[in-house]
């Protein structure tokens, strides 16, 4: 399960931080001196100082000093102020009163009266935490419509760090619907910002997301190195907060490997460092919940009971946004209890507040335990439906083909952190050759330009052979990939309609004669070759299908029987591109496929499709072992890429080769439309 995946969302939206708590007679010294002030503008300044020494505190008045703040800032036309205290307002009640309802009310009461006239930095930060209130009451679509509009807003504004919340919070979301590849990129491209700004609070965040996405899909390992690292990071700089979520995280990971001392140690690391964090009241209830369960499920039921006693205290520590957390412990400790109606009553208050918000891995745990209890209670038949329930989410957030999916974008995000760091190293070399560079520029460029002036001389004199030769080349190339292609045509249809239809008479002959099946299992197998042969030399369903779902089929085909992970990003039917062509373009891909097959020693490959205003780009990318261009001539030159490349020079596409030797291949294929 991932937890405190929610006080990540906290901790990271709040894009304006909190300050210090402070006392209350200097909250009633900054209230007199408002409204004994007669200059707006330092009232104004006064309001805000206010608002955030009261941040977030429910007991000092934070959400009517607030309005008060963002109703004065509107007054006056200081809109951006106020839309910066409406981002901590809606911020409120999103992730401490969990109240989003509310939150989406205050976007579109105050929204409207200031977005025409507002920075495109604050109009991002206004649309993350809209986002958060949409996604929050399960519209999905909207908060995603939110999320790609903060990030868009974010660029116009030059905002690197505003635009990685974006992409943060589109991670988290994700990871919630269970759509874990498209997490995994947004989550890549988060960490990738907040290391280029050097946001190491937000690093140390993305990290962790990481290693939650990792976790809830088996890659144990990879999620240990993404925690350790950000256990360190945050260690080094004190960030207490995030260091309670990455330790709580962990052991959850241990509880999955069935460590159960090493879950309970790092249960009270969490505890510890809780004491030291400026979040204390907001998270001791969460570690209060998950140490009820932990020592519930290893039979300490006393210190479960003290646990559960220290917890309900405080009425504030079992209900709002702590309300989930609540039913479920005590689920689970009347469960170990072995008090199996009070714990059903308990799971299902749990089962409908999971279902009322936006986790389905919560409905998930919810069903499950509810099989179990039912199955305490012998009542087999509930049992089962809540058991079919629990296992039909799991099918659906850890099918094999997102898993694959997954390690695909986890194989590159591991290449992308290897070729930034090459990177890096690479620019200091550059660097420090930079000035040599520039005095040896002069030189050469002297040597250059005299052998410019006897190559043009050269050339001028030459061009008209070389043209003559290129072109009788092209012609030739070009008379026999066609000539190729029709023979290939008449052998695959004298194939399929002689002898094809001679062995399908011969079997029936055989079988009238003989009336056993088993007599006709040679000529059945000659047959199915003759198909074959015949439909490698011409796919006949190419003339009916067209060229996209052909390549659909292929990839198919591929996929069925290799153990290669084929896909394909093809989202369109037609192609405006000349039907004499689209062959070649078949055979093009064709070849590429084999290739990968053959040669890349690759788990993944997918092709994908740019459908562009005058041209249509093909492109195979795979994860295989990849080759040096510059060292690999004989591959180059191979009669497969020769004729890779002469259908393209036939066609008119441009063939580009990308492939660096341990690393993927890329190869795009570009042809003009009509």
């Amino acid at each position: 399960m991932k937890q405190l995946l929610l006080v990540i969302i906290l901790l990271t939206n709040t894009i304006i931080v909190a300050q210090n708590s402070t006392h209350q007679h200097g909250i009633d010294a900054l209230k007199v001196q408002i409204s004994s002030e007669s200059n707006k503008g330092q009232k104004l300044k006064l309001l805000d100082s206010l608002t955030n020494l009261t941040f977030q505190k429910t007991e000092l008045g934070f959400d009517s000093i607030c309005r008060a703040t963002i109703n004065y800032a509107i007054d006056i036309d200081s809109l951006n102020l106020a839309s910066i205290n409406t981002q901590r307002l809606i911020n409120y009640y999103n992730n401490v009163l969990g109240e989003p309802e509310e939150g989406i009310t205050i976007f579109n009461t105050y929204f409207k009266l200031v977005k025409d006239k507002i920075s495109d930095r604050n109009l991002a930060g206004i649309y993350i935490d809209a986002g958060d209130s949409y996604y929050f009451i399960k519209e999905v679509d909207t908060a995603m419509s939110y999320y790609d509009k903060a990030i868009t807003y974010a660029e116009k504004s030059g905002d690197n760090r505003v635009k990685a919340f974006g992409f943060l919070n589109q991670g988290y979301a994700y990871i919630d619907e269970g759509q874990f590849p498209k997490a995994s990129q947004s989550l890549q491209e988060a960490s990738k910002i907040f290391v280029t700004v050097k946001d190491t609070f937000n690093i140390i965040a993305s990290k962790n997301a990481l290693s939650i996405l990792y976790s809830e899909n088996g890659f144990l390992k990879e999620a240990k190195e993404e925690r350790d690292q950000a256990i360190a990071l945050a260690e080094l700089t004190k960030n207490y907060g995030l260091l309670v979520s990455l330790y709580v995280n962990r052991a959850s990971d241990y509880k999955k490997q069935d460590l159960q001392q090493e879950r309970i140690k790092n249960l009270h690391k969490a505890v510890e460092v809780n004491k030291k964090s400026d979040n204390y009241e907001f998270f001791k209830p969460i570690i209060l919940n998950i140490l009820i369960i932990a020592y519930a499920e290893n039979d300490s039921i006393t210190k479960a009971r003290s646990y559960l006693k220290t917890l309900k205290e405080d009425k504030k520590n079992i209900e709002g946004i702590y309300e989930n957390y609540y039913y479920r412990a005590c689920s689970h400790l009347a469960y170990a209890e072995k008090d199996y109606t009070t714990a059903l009553q308990w799971n299902l208050k749990y089962l409908d507040v999971a279902k009322h918000s936006n986790s389905i891995e919560s409905v998930e745990d919810a069903e499950t335990l509810l099989a179990k209890i039912y199955e305490k209670l012998n009542l087999y038949e509930d049992a089962y439906t809540h058991l079919k329930a629990s296992k039909k989410i799991e099918d659906s957030l850890k099918s094999i083909q997102k898993n694959n999916a997954l390690s695909y974008y986890q194989t590159l995000y591991e290449t992308n952190k290897r070729d930034q760091k090459i990177k890096d190293q690479n620019n200091e070399i550059l660097l420090l050759d930079e000035q040599n560079s520039r005095k040896a520029q002069l030189f050469w460029l002297s040597i250059i330009i005299l052998i410019a002036i006897f190559s043009i001389i050269y050339l001028w004199r030459s061009r008209k052979y070389t043209q003559r030769n290129i072109q009788l080349q092209k012609t030739f190339a070009q008379d026999l990939i066609q000539s190729v292609e029709a023979e290939r045509k008449r052998i695959s249809s004298e194939l399929h309609d002689s002898v094809g239809q001679s062995l399908l008479l011969i079997k029936n002959k055989i079988f009238l004669e003989n009336k056993n099946t088993t007599d006709t299992a040679l000529v059945d197998g000659a047959i199915n070759e003759v198909r074959t042969i015949s439909q490698q030399l011409h796919p006949f369903q190419f003339e009916t299908l067209g060229l996209i779902k052909s390549i659909k089929n292929t990839i198919e085909n591929f996929q069925k029987n290799s153990t290669i992970f084929y896909s394909e990003d093809i989202e369109i039917d037609t192609l405006d591109i000349p039907k004499d062509k689209e062959i070649y373009i078949y055979r093009m891909i064709q070849e590429c496929l084999n290739n990968v097959e053959k040669h890349s020693k690759a788990n993944a490959c997918i092709v994908s499709l740019s459908n562009l205003k005058d041209a249509v780009i093909f492109q195979i990318k795979d994860n295989g072992i990849g080759f040096d261009i510059t060292e690999n001539s004989k591959l180059l030159n191979s009669l497969g890429m020769k004729t890779l490349k002469e259908r393209a020079r036939l066609v008119g596409a441009q063939l580009s080769i990308d492939s660096t030797k341990g690393k993927e291949t890329i190869i795009q294929i570009k042809i003009q439309k009509k």
